[in-house]
């Protein structure tokens, strides 16, 4: 991970030395949302996004989707997409997807949690490409669109197969 980035991360706590620490000893910080905001997206709808539940693919497409830093709890099955400072007081979309603020604190994976593992479920699924940390938003805003409109369309029944016309007698 970028030593810039993981630095301003740890620059979200008050006590930025307590962010490494926590880091070194639990593989996460609880950091404190306002330099940065996230986009609660569920599992499900970026799944269907992305059209694969394998985080590897999921991984690995939202590197090159979002351009910024990503979050995946594996054990939460939400994924937070790092965005800029004041996307909560525009955010409109719905369908179970909330842009969480100042206010909030965050659990952030150590630079090193790249991947889950049965110990530890939180971890980057994105790094954030060089000089941009945050993701776009309408990016996010697009994925959770289409991923909203993949499930809604597979939730749809299928329209009854007509009728067949019964053979007429006589």
């Amino acid at each position: 991970m970028n030593h810039d980035f993981h630095r301003w991360l740890a620059a979200s706590n008050p006590e930025p030395n307590q962010a490494e620490n926590e880091w070194q000893d639990h593989g996460l910080a609880l950091l404190r949302l306002g330099r940065f905001e996230v986009v609660r997206i569920p599992d499900a709808i970026v799944h269907a996004a992305m059209g694969s539940a394998e985080d590897a693919v999921v991984d690995f497409a939202l590197t090159w989707a979002v351009e910024g830093a990503v979050i995946h709890d594996s054990r939460g099955r939400n994924h937070y997409a790092l965005v800029a400072p004041g996307t909560k007081d525009r955010w409109r979309i719905r369908a179970g997807v909330e842009c969480l603020g100042p206010g909030t604190h965050l659990g952030v994976p150590g630079p090193s949690l790249v991947r889950a593992t049965p110990h530890r479920p939180i971890y980057w699924a994105a790094l954030p490409a060089s000089g941009s940390y945050f993701c776009r938003t309408a990016v996010v805003q697009l994925l959770v669109r289409v991923g909203a409109a993949r499930l809604a369309e597979a939730a749809e029944v299928p329209p009854p197969a007509p009728a067949k016309e019964a053979a007429s007698h006589g």
